[in-house]
Order: C-alpha cells, then sequence, then structure tokens
C-alpha cells in the first residue's frame, strides 16, 4: 500500500473512531455501534450479522478468508462503564475531542479503538485481497463490562466452537506518567520496577448470635485457606488474589447485628480453577454452620483464566510483528482484569489468547484518550498477525 492509501485508511479510521466515541454505550444502547459497524463493514464488501441480547443491545459477527484453515477470531466490546463526573474531565468525554495527537473520550482506550482498529485491519486486508487460508472473525459485544453478557450469548450460539486464536484488543499499553504515581502503583498492587514494565486495567482491585462476628470467623478461615496456596504461583499471572471489596453489617450501634455481608473478588489462575475453589469455600461455610452460623454464599459471576504461555505461536509472533511496527521491545505479563476470552475458552480450552491493544492504563479513568499514532500502528499489527497466522 503506499503512503497516500495508508493516510487516507488512517484518516477514515480516526473519523470512524471519533463517530463511534461521540455515541453514549454505557453498558447499554451498543445497537448504535454495532449498526455503525454492519454499514462501515458492506461499503468495503463484507456482510455482517448482527445478533440481539436485547433491544437496543447488539452484537455483531463477521467474516472475511476463504475457510479453508484455522479461525482467528479478533475480540472487542462496543460498551463501556459510566462517563464519570463530567466536570473532572477536560473535554466532554462524548465529544471525542483531538488534542496533542490523542483522541479524548469515554471508552476510547476501553475498547473502542481496540474494536475499531481490528475492523480496520479487517477492511484492508479484504480490501487488498489478501490470501487468507482460513477465517478471520471478527467478534463485537455488548455488556462485557457488566458479566460478558455479550460472549456469553455468542459462546452458546456456537461462535466460539471452532476458534483456535484470540485477539483480544483490550487496552495493553501504558501512560508512563500514570505509572510512576503511587496511587496506581498501590492500586495495581506493583513496586515501582514492576509498574515500569506492565500495563494494567483499572478492574484491579481498588483497594454474627452477632452476624458479624459469625462472618470474622469465616473470613479467618478463608484468609487461611488462600494462604495455603501462596506457593502455587501460575509463571505469568502469579499466585491466586482473593481481595474482600466490600463488607457491612448491622444497623445501629446499640443493636446486636442480625446480618452481615462481605463481598470477595478473587482472580483466579489455571492451577486452582473456579470450580475447585467454589466447591473448598462452600466446605468452609458448611463447617461454620455446623458450628452456628447461618451463612450462604452467593456467586455474583465466575469466570475462567486464561494462560497463553510466552513461547506459543501466538505470543511470539505478536512479539514479532509488535516490536517490529512499535520500535520497542515488548514485555511478555499477565494482567487482572476480565475480558471476553473468559468467556470464549469455556467451548474452546486449547485456544490461544493474547490481550493487546492500542489502549492504556487511562481506562475507567476521567480523561480517558488513546494515542492516534499508536491507534494507527495497531491496524498494522493486527494485519501482519493475521497475514502470518492464516499463511
Amino acid at each position: 500500500m503506499n503512503g497516500m492509501a495508508e493516510t487516507a485508511q488512517l484518516e477514515a479510521a480516526v473519523q470512524a473512531l471519533s463517530d463511534i466515541v461521540k455515541m453514549n454505550t454505557v453498558n447499554n444502547h451498543e445497537q448504535l455501534v454495532a449498526d455503525y459497524l454492519v454499514t462501515l463493514l458492506k461499503q468495503h464488501g463484507i456482510e455482517a450479522q448482527s445478533i440481539e441480547y436485547a433491544p437496543g443491545r447488539v452484537n455483531l459477527v463477521a467474516e472475511i478468508g476463504d475457510g479453508h484453515g484455522p479461525v482467528v477470531a479478533l475480540d472487542g466490546h462496543e460498551d463501556t462503564v459510566a462517563l464519570g463526573d463530567a466536570d473532572k474531565w477536560h473535554t466532554d468525554p462524548l465529544a471525542a475531542t483531538i488534542k496533542d495527537n490523542r483522541l479524548y473520550g469515554r471508552g476510547v482506550t476501553d475498547m473502542k479503538a481496540g474494536l475499531m482498529a481490528e475492523v480496520f485491519a479487517m477492511i484492508a486486508l479484504h480490501d487488498q485481497d489478501a490470501p487468507l487460508h482460513g477465517t478471520v472473525r471478527l467478534l463485537a459485544t455488548v455488556g462485557e463490562e457488566v458479566d460478558h453478557l455479550g460472549a456469553e450469548q455468542l459462546t452458546e450460539l456456537g461462535y466460539a466452537d471452532d476458534i483456535q486464536t484470540l485477539i483480544c484488543a483490550e487496552p495493553s499499553g501504558a501512560d508512563k506518567q500514570l505509572l510512576l504515581t503511587k496511587s496506581i502503583q498501590a492500586m495495581l498492587g506493583v513496586d515501582g520496577d514492576t509498574a515500569q514494565r506492565m500495563a494494567a486495567h483499572s478492574s484491579m482491585p481498588a483497594i454474627g448470635q452477632n452476624a458479624i462476628d459469625m462472618l470474622m470467623t469465616y473470613y479467618q478461615k478463608q484468609t487461611a485457606y488462600f494462604d495455603s496456596f501462596k506457593t502455587i504461583v501460575n509463571p505469568v499471572l502469579g499466585p491466586t488474589v482473593p481481595v474482600v471489596t466490600l463488607i457491612s453489617g448491622g444497623e445501629q450501634v446499640n443493636t446486636v447485628p442480625a446480618s452481615a455481608e462481605m463481598s470477595v473478588k478473587i482472580r483466579t489462575i489455571p492451577e486452582l480453577r473456579n470450580d475447585r475453589l467454589i466447591k473448598d469455600l462452600e466446605a468452609i461455610i458448611a463447617e461454620c454452620n455446623a458450628d452456628g452460623a447461618n451463612l450462604t454464599m452467593d456467586i455474583a459471576s465466575s469466570f475462567y483464566p486464561v494462560h497463553t504461555p510466552e513461547d506459543s505461536q501466538l505470543v511470539q509472533l505478536a512479539k514479532k510483528v509488535g516490536e517490529q511496527v512499535l520500535q520497542q521491545r515488548l514485555p511478555y505479563f499477565g494482567a487482572p482484569g476480565g475480558t471476553d476470552a473468559s468467556s470464549y475458552i469455556v467451548k474452546s480450552p486449547d485456544m490461544q489468547v493474547i490481550v493487546f491493544g492500542p489502549g492504556n492504563i487511562t481506562a475507567h479513568q476521567v480523561n480517558e484518550y488513546v494515542d492516534l499514532d499508536m491507534y494507527g500502528r495497531f491496524i498494522e499489527i493486527y494485519q501482519k498477525m493475521i497475514t502470518e497466522l492464516l499463511a
């Protein structure tokens, strides 16, 4: 592709990104994005399928390739988290303001930029009539920020059954200035050296008969239970990480608490899968109840951990292509945030997965932005990776 064509492609990609950032899809109304993508893809001769989750909430699936080979899936979600306090934003969070080659807006880094980079990589490959011996499947989902609703639906419908490789375009870049701040490092639970090497997602843990007494008895047993697993460590994801995020109990200072609640987020690893942990925690609850407690456990969501080894084809390809295009070394590390991959992996446990996208640590923050040069480079990265995977 010549320079003029590349410039025109990038301008179109930036315009499209601006268009969808202006759409308010705060965990709802994702059909706005889906309909936009249907029209955009159709302009390039790519048919897309809209799959309704609920009124106004639509997933999108589109494919290119000759169908005679492996399936490479490109995953991105259409929803965003809440806008936050608009007074704290330097710009309107739905204005898609461009300043100093950065595009600002809610959801631009998590993860509309990643989604659109995948879309334009797909468009470029199709327009160039690139020989793709297999299938490139775009999965644009609803409700990722709350329980991976769209990914769960697409998995149930069979769209994950034959995926060999999944590129999840969640943000994997870092704003170095933010990473150097102690508050961000504390949120991530990392030291300064680790912060220099990694990017993170704000889904990291921010960090009685008296019902409270009974709950604290369970808490102590739970703590001892997880402490016993400290030596079981995944080489990339590290240990299982339980974090108590909410606790409440009682009604007033002069009455014995009749009820108490504790919320816990647990980042799991393949070595200690969710089903085993749930069974063991239920056994601890049964033990407490045998001693007079009246505890129950409600599991709000359970998503399996995902780990693709560093020496896998997908990781090595991403490293090779990424370092060539970005002209920098790329570290290999595990990230704690949830992605749609946790849903897809249930049907394809041998799937190779990588989280690799143009966004950065401003996900879920005020003044969320994406660097437009990085956005353009990831379009190129995805093209090159797909071309090699389906050579």
